[in-house]
């Protein structure tokens, strides 16, 4: 635990999620709007979003070398 709770604000890209938890060598990140808690991220829900991410490009290009669209 610590006093100065390190937040991100809604609007911030995932990129600078990834960068507070690296920085500050931290798993739960608290997203704040206007000021107020609005949710936790945790370094699971990067993983996730980053793989599904990753599985939609690869088929995406998929597609796009086998001529689908």
């Amino acid at each position: 635990m610590t006093r100065k709770v390190v937040t991100c604000d809604i609007g911030e890209p995932l990129s600078s999620v990834l960068e507070l938890m690296d920085r500050h060598q931290i798993h739960h990140v608290p997203i704040v709007r206007n000021g107020s808690l609005y949710g936790i991220i945790n370094m699971l829900d990067v993983v996730k979003y980053r793989l599904a991410e990753i599985d939609a490009e690869a088929k995406a290009l998929q597609d796009y070398v086998a001529g689908r669209r």
